[in-house]
């Protein structure tokens, strides 16, 4: 008998979803046509976005943070012109390691649109602006970290260009 019964839950639900049919659905801001859903465009053909324009990247500041998960770190960064005169970053992670960069370590490899330290076994920063902050990003600097496994938590530093203050 339970063979039964599942056999008509199955008939039953497929009887359901067969009276079911899709509608077709006009989205705000979205034009139905022949051929489906198409979005119309953000902004006429007239208002064009433009490229950021290139720009140098200039800073000077001493900070240090803590945040809401208990990480907290310090941080010197001089840049003038895009060029990176002085870059010092201590990071800590309670219970998961810590992590230290030096300029003494790294070479400039970039400066527009964004700067690009490299660092030994292809450890890089990258640093932009965007907005009113400057980002220091790090990606591949296991070594830099004790343990290595710490670099696995490193989030990227966030500065803001007119208090100087980190995050």
């Amino acid at each position: 008998m339970p063979a039964v019964l599942r056999r008509l839950t199955v008939a039953g639900l497929l009887a359901g979803l067969a009276g079911c049919s899709l509608q077709p659905v006009e989205l705000p801001g979205r034009q139905p046509d022949a051929g489906g859903i198409t979005e119309r465009p953000a902004s006429d053909a007239k208002a064009r976005l433009k490229p950021m324009p290139l720009r140098s990247l200039s800073l000077n500041t001493q900070c240090s943070f803590r945040d809401e998960t208990g990480n907290f770190g310090k941080a010197t960064v001089n840049i003038a012109n895009s060029r990176v005169d002085a870059l010092k970053v201590e990071l800590t992670m309670p219970k998961r390691g810590s992590c230290r960069y030096d300029l003494a370590s790294f070479r400039q490899t970039q400066a527009l649109p964004s700067i690009e330290l490299t660092g030994p076994r292809n450890c890089r920063i990258h640093i932009w602006e965007q907005a009113e902050q400057i980002t220091v990003a790090f990606a591949d600097c296991h070594q830099m970290c004790a343990p290595s496994s710490a670099h696995d938590y490193v989030w990227p530093l966030l500065i803001d260009k007119a208090t100087g203050q980190c995050d």
